[in-house]
């Protein structure tokens, strides 16, 4: 499944209210920070203090969501970097589960905003990518009706935030005032 939509940072304010108030979807980093471990944010606030929620290009911040009811588990795999090229650091982690939730969420740069996206895996999908037996047997570990099932309320409460579509895509309304103001949209 795969949802975009055009969001400002009051706008994706709004999107963290409502996954912390009324979801009971888990938030981590997709990936850590050169040298440290996967985040995870538990509130709004949190979210706010981390991240500019207004500028950035594609993908200017992502994020995994993760529900007990999703029956598969996170993980937090380690990767080795070169610290000639990561500024001496030499691991950081990234945040793995077939069954996640991405949520990346763009920024305004350069005169334009970039689309979000909300999007994970299906079952079929997920089993055509398994490389062995093992990866196979966690996939089947999941409990894709729920993903499916919770990921579709999270799409249908962000659309009804929309206040048009922009080129089939929903726009919240911070996107649409600053669209107003000559701004670009980009998807």
């Amino acid at each position: 499944m795969n949802y975009n939509f055009l969001a400002t940072g009051v706008d994706k304010t709004q999107v963290f209210e409502l996954i912390f108030e009324h979801t009971d979807l888990q938030v981590f980093d997709l990936s850590s920070a050169f040298g440290q471990e996967v985040r995870q944010y538990k509130s709004t606030d949190e979210i706010a203090a981390k991240f500019d929620l207004e500028n950035g290009g594609q993908f200017a911040i992502s994020l995994r969501l993760w529900s007990p009811r999703f029956g598969g588990e996170v993980f937090f795999r380690k990767i080795n970097l070169n610290p000639k090229h990561c500024e001496g650091h030499t691991f950081r982690y990234a945040t793995s589960g077939w069954g996640l939730i991405q949520l990346h969420l763009g920024g305004y740069q350069h005169g334009s905003l970039h689309h979000s996206n909300i999007g994970h895996f299906n079952e079929r999908g997920a089993i055509g990518r398994a490389d062995d037996d093992k990866e196979l047997a966690e996939v089947k570990r999941w409990n894709w009706k729920e993903i499916v099932s919770t990921s579709g309320r999270l799409r249908r409460q962000i659309s009804k935030m929309a206040v048009r579509k922009f080129e089939g895509i929903d726009m919240l309304p911070g996107a649409e005032a600053l669209k107003k103001t000559g701004v670009e949209l980009r998807y």
